[in-house]
C-alpha cells in the first residue's frame, strides 16, 4: 500500500481526532475561532501529521496505528491553538497561573454563563495528567544526547533492541551501549533490570489509554 492509499484510507482519524480532543466538531469550530483560526486550520494540521505518518509508516505497527496517530494528531492540534492562537508563542511549561497573569483572554472559551478555562477542558481525557507526563519526559530526557533520546523514545514505544537496530541502522550491541549510557545520564543509579520494568510498566499503561482511543 502506497502512502497515498494509506492517508485516503486514515483521513476519518482527523475528524476522530477532532471529536475526542474537543468534544464535538461545532466546540472545535468555536474554540478555534475564539483564538483567531479556522476549524479547517485543525483539519489541515490533522491531515499533515496523519501524511507525515503515512510517509513512515511501518507495518510492524500496524496495531497500533490508529492509536498512536490520533492522539499525536491531538498533541499537535493543541500546539497548534496554543502557539498561533496567540500573538506570541507560550511555553507548555508556563504553568495556568502565569498564563493569567500575562492577560492572554482569548485562550478562554466564554459560554453562556461561565468560562472554561483553556481549550484542554473540553477534552474526555486526562489532559493535567498527560501534560504532566510530557513535561517530565522532557525534563528527564533534557540531559540526552539526540540519538540517545531518539533510542529511549524507541524503548517507549514498545521497540526491542533488535527493531532499534534495524530502524536507525546501528549494531545491536552499540544499541544496548548507548541505551544503557543513556538510562545512566538520566538516573546514576540505573539497574538494567529494575529501570526497564518501570520504563516499559509506564509504557503499556499510556499504550493500554490508546488502545482504548482505536476506532
Amino acid at each position: 500500500m502506497t502512502a497515498e492509499e494509506l492517508f485516503e484510507e486514515k483521513k476519518y482519524l482527523v475528524i476522530a481526532a477532532i471529536k475526542q480532543q474537543f468534544g464535538g466538531i461545532a466546540r472545535a469550530g468555536q474554540i478555534a475561532e475564539i483564538n483567531n483560526m479556522d476549524l479547517e486550520d485543525l483539519i489541515q494540521v490533522g491531515h499533515l501529521y496523519l501524511w507525515e505518518h503515512c510517509v513512515n509508516y511501518d507495518p510492524e505497527r500496524v496495531d497500533t496505528f490508529n492509536a498512536y496517530v490520533m492522539k499525536g494528531m491531538k498533541w499537535a492540534m493543541s500546539d497548534e491553538l496554543h502557539l498561533k492562537g496567540t500573538s506570541f508563542k507560550i511555553s507548555r511549561r508556563v504553568s495556568h497561573e502565569e498564563r493569567n497573569k500575562m492577560n492572554i483572554h482569548s485562550i478562554d472559551l466564554h459560554g453562556d454563563d461561565e468560562t472554561v478555562n483553556e481549550f484542554y477542558a473540553v477534552s474526555p481525557i486526562k489532559v493535567e495528567e498527560e501534560v504532566m507526563l510530557a513535561i517530565e519526559f522532557e525534563e528527564v530526557t533534557s540531559v540526552l544526547e539526540e540519538q540517545e533520546k531518539s533510542i529511549i523514545l524507541h524503548v517507549g514505544e514498545g521497540y526491542t533492541t533488535e527493531e532499534i537496530a534495524r530502524k536507525l541502522e546501528m549494531k545491536k550491541s552499540t544499541v544496548q551501549t548507548r541505551k544503557t549510557r543513556a538510562f545512566l545520564k538520566m538516573n546514576p543509579d540505573y539497574k538494567p533490570l529494575k529501570q526497564k520494568s518501570f520504563f516499559l510498566g509506564k509504557r503499556m499503561i499510556k499504550r493500554n489509554h490508546q488502545l482504548g482511543l482505536v476506532i
